[in-house]
């Protein structure tokens, strides 16, 4: 048998005297393998279908989400020293070989690896790696590169310069005639990009300008993509200041006096060897945006405006020049991620800080002090932030929860709220290492914890509903990304399974939300689903399963469990027909409890510690099949459906109010426990009971 997570679905007595709290009315003991729904209620989650094994699983694998537009997406397979995409299912392919590029990162290192993506580009950081990208240039073209931080317009060369001097003050001996030196750099700018190169190699002529009729006639070389040219002069010792531009290639200085609030460019790169590596990237402001290197563990450094990959600056500073502050607080305040939201916000190992221009969302200039101010004690972990909307999920360096990051209008800053409080058992002694933000059609945060397990958030910030809920797998959960793909957004994962005593680790799909009928559902994990013209009684295809005597599916609607792979095939059992649809994989099971009813009664008070007992109960069902319920999981009865089915016909799905009778023990915790073990969907929207106290 794989191995898998034993985590409990059950709570743990940490809440269970707080049913004073608005939450306990709806809130539920025990949930397995479904969802909540963000309009009430709670959802078997969709199983998972086989996208391909990984390339090379002797170290670490990650998933990373490349989102270029809603029909271009892919999620990157990143392993040792490679990354291959996959999209729709299916991995890319070169021909018939798994495309992959070179990466220059190890197995061990992607846990650390940052990243932030801009059309087709993805900026990546790594404290122990140059500042890097990886740019799609096609479907099969990838490749990984350093970023030299350098404008793409190159500078202007062969720049030459000619004094005329008709004019010596002969007439007066020369005495008004005092020639100084002159030294010239111009730059080449681009309409197209706003981007202006660095300086050109400079020049120097001895001239009077002062004088009439003198002047410097300067020439230079065209440059490629250049749309005009920028002329800087410095007189004797000063520094260059802008004289003019000029779309030819040559100018005319007759005693132009150069402004000195605005200089040419020069090189700057903040990142240039090891220990100066950043290890968080970002993008704001139309800046890309570092964080935290070895030597300057709380320093930030900002690209030019529109530039992300220019770090140059002038002399002076202008506002629209690359910029870098170091973070002052009582501790060192190590930049564990840079977020962008509608302004800067650094989550550091000591607290939460806001950045921006001038305090009051201003934006950030290099020719100013930018405004740093603290907004919480809260430290932050190296777990990759999500942003979702305007709020930014967030784990804590020490202890464990999930937290938000949020604008309050009562102090007029951010502040930072435990998302986790009413589930803390989720993740005391756990840490999260891979979640993604899956926005359509459910709203729904996933997350795989370290020991494996999945944990999934709904919440949906205006409606107030939010809740934690724990997905098994027979396997460990590895890392997760979502995608936007046909019309959802699709959660892929890299699962860990123990197949015939071999572990092996798969790249697997969430299947979709949406189905039509239950022949199209898959409900089973690392599953294979397919469709034939002509009826058939085997199905190949599974060899990833090879071995498996626990294989469970539907075909065309009837339910088939308990079926062994053979040289990666399955057969139906003669009790059923030969199908045309089928979906087989690995089953799970839902499991659902309600929380002990409590109330104070009136002429008894409080009913805690009293025995009573559930008579009746109501489920509100939808689109449901084979449900089983009772008071606890010894004793579980089959929710009857069946009524005007033909014979040899897959039941109804079952929608609305569904009466059980329970068995007649009496608890002082009494409750409804609603389970599945068939790989059939399940959509549980309410539960009503009358309890018996003291009965």
């Amino acid at each position: 048998m794989a191995r898998s997570v034993s985590a409990a679905a059950k709570s743990r007595p940490h809440l269970y005297a707080r049913f004073d709290v608005e939450a306990w009315q709806s809130g539920l003991k025990t949930v397995l393998n479904v969802f909540v729904l963000k309009y009430g209620g709670v959802c078997k989650r969709p199983g998972t279908q086989l996208v391909a094994e990984v390339i090379d699983a002797s170290g670490d694998n990650r998933l990373m989400p490349f989102q270029f537009s809603l029909t271009q997406a892919y999620a990157l397979e990143w392993g040792n020293h490679y990354v291959s995409p996959c999209a729709f299912g299916g991995r890319v392919l070169d021909g018939t070989t798994p495309y992959q590029c070179p990466s220059p990162y190890a197995a061990s290192e992607l846990a650390d690896l940052d990243y932030e993506q801009t059309t087709d580009t993805v900026y990546l950081a790594h404290i122990d790696h140059v500042p890097s990208k990886l740019t799609r240039s096609g479907n099969t073209d990838w490749a990984v590169s350093g970023v030299s931080f350098a404008p793409t317009i190159s500078a202007p060369t062969g720049l030459g310069v000619t004094a005329y001097i008709p004019n010596q003050d002969q007439g007066n001996s020369g005495a008004a005639y005092y020639p100084v030196r002159q030294t010239y750099v111009v730059t080449a700018v681009n309409d197209d990009t706003g981007e202006e190169s660095r300086a050109s190699a400079s020049i120097e002529v001895q001239n009077d300008l002062s004088l009439k009729r003198n002047y410097n006639y300067l020439t230079w070389t065209a440059v490629d993509g250049a749309s005009r040219y920028k002329v800087y002069k410095a007189d004797e010792s000063q520094w260059f200041g802008y004289i003019g531009t000029t779309e030819k290639l040559w100018f005319t200085d007759n005693n132009i006096g150069p402004a000195l609030d605005e200089a040419p460019p020069q090189a700057y790169n903040p990142f240039p060897g090891a220990g100066d590596y950043p290890s968080s990237v970002t993008l704001f402001e139309q800046r890309s945006v570092w964080g935290r290197t070895a030597n300057v563990p709380h320093g930030i450094w900002g690209s030019r405006t529109g530039r992300m990959e220019n770090m140059d600056r002038s002399r002076p500073l202008q506002a629209d020049d690359c910029f870098s502050l170091a973070i002052a607080g009582g501790k060192v305040n190590a930049i564990n991620h840079v977020v962008a939201t509608s302004g800067l916000v650094a989550l550091t190992s000591d607290a939460i800080w806001s950045v921006d221009g001038d305090g009051q969302g201003g934006a950030i200039s290099a020719a100013s002090a930018p405004s740093v101010r603290r907004q919480s004690g809260r430290s932050a972990s190296r777990l990759k932030p999500l942003l979702v909307d305007n709020v930014i999920f967030y784990t804590p360096a020490a202890g464990s929860a999930v937290r938000t990051i949020g604008y309050d209008f009562s102090i007029d800053g951010l502040k930072t709220n435990d998302v986790s409080i009413f589930s803390p058992h989720f993740l005391e002694q756990h840490r999260i290492v891979s979640w993604c933000h899956a926005q359509e059609p459910r709203s729904l945060i996933w997350a795989a914890r370290e020991d494996g397990a999945l944990l999934c958030f709904a919440w949906e910030q205006e409606q107030n509903v939010w809740g934690w809920t724990l997905c098994e797998t027979d396997g460990l959960v590895k890392s997760v990304c979502s995608i936007f793909e046909d019309g959802e957004d699709r959660v892929y994962l890299i699962v860990e399974r123990v197949i015939a005593g071999v572990t092996r680790r798969f790249v697997e799909r969430m299947a979709s939300h949406w189905w039509s009928d239950v022949a199209d559902t898959c409900f089973v994990d690392c599953a294979v689903s397919a469709s034939f013209d002509e009826p058939r009684r085997t199905f190949t295809g599974l060899d990833h399963l090879n071995g498996r005597t626990d294989i469970a599916g539907v075909a065309d609607g009837f339910v088939v469990t308990g079926l062994t792979v053979t040289d990666g095939a399955v057969t139906l059992p003669t009790s059923l027909p030969a199908c045309r649809k089928a979906c087989f994989g690995i089953p799970y099971r839902v499991a659902v409890e309600t929380l002990p009813y409590r109330a104070n009664l009136q002429g008894i008070g409080m009913n805690v510690g009293r025995s009573h007992n559930v008579g009746e109960a109501v489920l509100i069902l939808r689109n449901s099949r084979q449900i089983l319920a009772g008071i606890d999981a010894d004793h579980l009865f089959m929710v009857k459906s069946r009524m005007t089915e033909a014979y040899a016909q897959p039941d109804e799905l079952m929608n609305g109010e569904y009466t059980v009778n329970m068995d007649n023990k009496v608890s002082d915790n009494a409750a409804v426990r609603i389970e599945q073990t068939a790989p059939l969907p399940f959509t549980l929207l309410g539960v009503a009971y009358d309890p018996v106290i003291n009965g």
